[in-house]
């Protein structure tokens, strides 16, 4: 396994291209990590996911409090899904903020779904295999759309950020 502190600096730097390839001409993507935490020494109770949250955030520069429960998804590779259905069919994807959904060529959702998926594959290789996911509500980091998903592999947790901004 190679550093899982190094992932949030690689995983930035892997994320270029598939963030170039989202942008458009009103809007600029991003998808990066916030800082990783170890996951021994925090109290699994009630609220853990919650707990990790914040370990999470509190690592990172702007002093966010996460307010609400953590909840987990089903599947842990659920959070593979929600990127790669973000960057492929939602938000993210340039057409969808055009009035003709069918502006995007297949080849280029192909690519950004295996951009999605290199990422994915990036920081499971720092990381582990992710464990447990679910979304965190915030921080936004000023974007007009933006999802947190908490990632908490068997020794590491973090928070998978991305967005769109003006």
């Amino acid at each position: 396994m190679l550093n899982p502190l190094d992932a949030p600096d690689v995983v930035s730097a892997a994320a270029e291209p598939l963030e170039e390839l989202l942008d458009d001409c009103n809007h600029v993507s991003s998808i990066y990590l916030f800082p990783v935490v170890p996951v021994a020494g925090n109290v699994f109770g009630h609220d853990w996911m919650k707990g990790l949250a914040q370990a999470v955030c509190d690592a990172a520069a702007g002093g966010h409090q996460v307010s609400a429960s953590v909840d987990p998804f089903e599947s842990p590779g659920a959070w593979r899904d929600v990127l790669r259905r973000q960057v492929t069919e939602g938000f993210m994807q340039p057409a969808y903020r055009y009035s003709d959904p069918n502006l995007r060529p297949s080849a280029e959702i192909r690519q950004a779904r295996e951009l999605a998926d290199g990422v994915a594959d990036l920081i499971e290789a720092h990381l582990g295999p992710v464990r447990v996911s679910g979304d965190v509500d915030g921080p936004h980091m000023g974007d007009m759309w933006w999802r947190n998903l908490l990632l908490v592999t068997r020794d590491w947790a973090t928070i998978l950020h991305f967005g769109i901004c003006d």
